[in-house]
């Protein structure tokens, strides 16, 4: 639990709040004015009246019948989400999960989970209509964003392929008419600098408009190197972004985005299993200098108020590049130093029709999907020298359909339909193995709006994580493994009271779950993906907003799950009735913040995880632990200054016993620094 005193000064804290609430200047009466950039006096966060394109059209938040979490401009930049991996602990029921180096963050969702080192996630990321449905990308930089909708039970319909339990959409920020510039810089502990700025507005009026953002991050490591008296996971990489946007007419809007990444990164801060102190003996330095390219060109047309066409065409380039020292010693006996350098590209093409009316929203469309895989590898240990070079090419296409049809004007039923092909070809020095599939991906649902402000549903829907090939074994195991699919039954409600001040999403959820994919470590060198033979989550969702008055307002999170294997036994041993791995038990936050109209500016949030465990056997497991964030500021027109402090009480939750049991992850220390704001 909290650690003493934590209750106490998080109680002090929320006093101290609401005494300033209650002296301040009152605020004016209404929403707070936006101003032209950075917001700051930043408007109210109406999450009611969002609009988001969850079922790829765009409609009310409130009027989507999926588990959703919403994020704004405004919400990212109050509580400090720098990277996509930021938003878990602010969204019921879903963990990214860091393995401590950059591009290395995996996502865990109602229970569910996928490895880091796989190319078939559980969580499909969409950036600006990027498909990112491998495990890597979940710590993609958010910079000019306008939000994030974090869409929560199997998304297959529309999604297609490695949206099991979800989907992740990040979409950036249009450039308009109106010119907008901003520069941040960032000062924290461990000689954190951080410095990034935004650039947007027209280049033709009305016509053709341009934004550009980029942002440079330094971090000292916090592991300790005792042999080469250096720290092992220092952090720095460079980011920028270009956004073109063209209206010629009314009807017609093209953009094309695209961003790169460029890590320069020491190594992962891990150790053998059992050592605490944050030190390690290594010989050798470990690295990170991966990157990523990513590109998006959009085309939509509307025909008329009714019918529209749309067109995504996507590019996705990430380059591992890095080194570690497995043995974390200079002894030439445990010598075991792996090295990557690999590369991953897709390009896929998404045409999409659109038709609305009163009465129906329907869609129909098609997706194409080309990968190249080329994963190459070294190992350079005291038993062998290995080198390992493995191609994969993918071939994969879409079509679906999806309706809903308003039978009155309270009750609607929706129905959709995906069916989906992949062609994976596998080659090595030694072999060459093909793996085919075809999914078919349905969705159910009816919705009933209690009241204007009100709506409940029920859906019934089908997801699944492609199937593939174990590449990182030497042994004489299967080199491929199966599809695993699941069906989900949930039933939700959302909606807002109290004049629109307070929302809510809740949501109740069961999943029954085949051939479930299982990690075995057989050594620390080699794992391989098992087919677990059925299982099932089941669990609860809830969140709320309350904005109690103008500048003030809480949020809170909450989920239960209950993941477990029905019937698995892995040749070795009988896991029937054991716990899933990285599904953590329950999962909250709950914060507040207050923001006056003279000016000043405060916020604090708490969230936590319950058990997880860390192998299908159980024996490894994390304590359940919390976190304080906590940041204090002034806002003016044209700047802002803050001081904060992310996990504050230095709250320690390593993962002690992963990977088999043979290392511990260390976690994240504290954070204090300060943030400074400039715009025009």
């Amino acid at each position: 639990m909290v650690k003493n005193g934590t209750a106490l000064l998080l109680a002090a804290w929320f006093a101290v709040l609401f005494l300033v609430v209650l002296v301040s200047t009152p605020a004016r009466a209404g929403v707070e004015e936006q101003t032209s950039v950075g917001l700051s006096t930043r408007e109210a966060v109406d999450i009611g009246a969002m609009i988001v394109t969850a079922q790829k059209q765009e409609e009310n938040v409130q009027e989507v019948p999926i588990a959703m979490s919403v994020f704004n401009e405004v919400t990212i930049q109050d509580r400090m989400m720098d990277t996509l991996m930021d938003i878990g602990k602010y969204t019921p029921g879903l963990e990214l999960k860091s393995y401590g180096g950059s591009t290395y963050v995996s996502p865990t969702m109602r229970g569910i989970y996928s490895d880091y080192s796989t190319m078939a996630s559980t969580v499909g990321l969409f950036v600006d209509g990027v498909p990112v449905t491998g495990a890597t990308g979940y710590d993609e930089t958010l910079l000019d964003i306008e939000r994030i909708e974090v869409l929560k039970g199997p998304q297959g319909t529309l999604y297609g392929k490695n949206t099991e339990v979800g989907a992740i959409n990040v979409i950036t920020k249009k450039p308009s008419n109106e010119l907008q510039a901003r520069a941040t810089l960032e000062l924290g502990e461990d000689n954190k600098r951080v410095l990034y700025a935004v650039v947007s507005g027209p280049i033709v009026k009305d016509k053709f408009y341009l934004g550009i953002s980029a942002k440079h991050y330094e971090k000292d490591g916090f592991v300790e190197n005792a042999f080469l008296n250096e720290p092992v996971n220092d952090r720095e990489h460079n980011y920028g972004k270009v956004n073109l946007r063209w209206t010629p007419t009314d009807s017609l809007e093209v953009s094309f985005i695209t961003s790169l990444v460029k890590y320069d990164d020491g190594g992962s801060p891990f150790n053998f299993s059992g050592v605490s102190d944050r030190k390690v003996a290594s010989d050798m330095s470990g690295y990170n200098q991966s990157e990523t390219l990513l590109g998006s060109l959009s085309i939509s047309y509307d025909f008329n108020d009714s019918l529209s066409v749309s067109s995504i065409t996507a590019y996705r380039d990430y380059n591992q590049k890095n080194a570690e020292d497995w043995d974390f010693s200079s002894y030439d006996e445990y010598k075991f130093h792996n090295f990557a350098d690999s590369d991953y590209v897709t390009l896929s093409e998404e045409l999409k029709l659109n038709y609305t009316t009163d009465k129906i929203k329907a869609l129909a469309g098609i997706f194409l999907e080309v990968g190249d895989y080329d994963n190459n590898r070294f190992f350079d240990t005291s038993w062998y020298n290995t080198e390992i070079a493995q191609e994969t090419d993918l071939k994969s296409t879409g079509i679906f359909t999806h309706i809903t049809y308003a039978l009155t004007d309270k009750l609607a039923v929706l129905g959709g339909l995906r069916y989906d092909t992949d062609e994976k070809d596998y080659e090595d020095e030694y072999e060459s193995i093909s793996y085919d599939e075809d999914e078919i991906s349905p969705k159910l649902g009816v919705t009933y709006n209690i009241s204007d402000s009100m709506m409940t549903y029920v859906t019934f829907a089908k997801g699944y994580r492609a199937g593939g090939f174990n590449a990182l074994t030497l042994g004489d195991y299967s080199k491929t493994f199966e599809t695993e699919t699941l069906y989900s039954y949930e039933i939700g409600t959302k909606g807002s009271l109290l004049d629109g001040r307070l929302t809510y999403d809740a949501s109740i959820y069961y999943m029954d779950i085949s051939d479930m994919q299982v990690d075995i470590y057989i050594s620390p060198s080699e794992y391989i993906k098992d087919n677990a033979a059925e299982a099932t989550s089941q669990g609860i969702e809830l969140s709320v907003d309350y904005r109690i008055m103008d500048g003030l307002s809480v949020f809170a999170g909450f989920s239960y799950n209950d993941t477990t294997f029905d019937k698995y036994n892995n040749g070795v041993e009988d896991l029937s009735g054991n716990n899933t791995t990285y599904a953590p038990e329950y999962d909250f936050t709950l914060g507040a913040l207050y923001r006056s109209v003279n000016g000043f500016y405060a916020s604090a949030d708490i969230s936590g995880y319950g058990d997880t465990y860390l192998d299908p056997q159980n024996e490894y497991k994390r304590a359940p632990y919390e976190l304080v964030n906590m940041k204090i500021g002034y806002e003016a027109a044209h700047y802002d200054v803050y001081l904060y402090a992310k996990n504050i009480f230095d709250e320690v939750y390593d993962d002690v016993g992963m990977f088999g049991g043979y290392y511990d992850l260390y976690s994240e220390p504290r954070e204090v620094g300060v943030i400074l704001t400039y715009r025009l």
